[in-house]
């Protein structure tokens, strides 16, 4: 089956720098984090793209209305991370079974919880590992 989502935790991900953060910019002079720039191409890729975070409320550091087709917020939904509820409620969000929908999240239960509701797992430890990841499952060059 081919993969057509990816759902994304927002603390740990998508405001990890990595080591290209250097004095509050990237090397290119872009203030975003890396994987905020791979998340827009792979949309621009046909990826349809969900947030599934324990946050309170949608990060106002992000263009959530930009980057995401679907946004899940426990503060808003009253599921958390890891119940399989919520793994199950934002891939019915996004009109997709869990086995066509990658989740990336930094905590490894939340990781073998999307796994068990049937979701393939990525977690993440590091930018270029992630990037990495991402590109081969999403059959893609590069998002680096």
């Amino acid at each position: 089956m081919t993969l057509a989502a990816l759902v994304v935790d927002y603390g740990g991900v998508l405001d990890d720098f990595g080591d290209s953060f250097r004095g509050g910019e990237t090397g290119d002079g872009d203030e975003r984090a890396p994987l905020v720039s791979a998340l827009e191409r792979l949309r621009n890729e046909g990826v349809v793209t969900a947030l599934l975070s324990n946050g309170d409320r949608r990060p106002a550091e992000l263009d959530c209305g930009r980057l995401f087709d679907v946004v899940a917020v426990s503060g808003e939904t009253g599921l958390r991370k890891p119940e399989a509820a919520s793994f199950r409620d934002v891939a019915e969000r996004l009109e997709l079974p869990p086995g066509r929908c990658v989740l990336l999240d930094d905590e490894p239960r939340n990781v073998t919880a999307a796994v068990a509701v049937g979701m393939v797992g990525v977690s993440h430890s590091g930018v270029r590992s992630t990037l990495y990841e991402l590109s081969v499952l999403f059959d893609l060059d590069s998002l680096g």
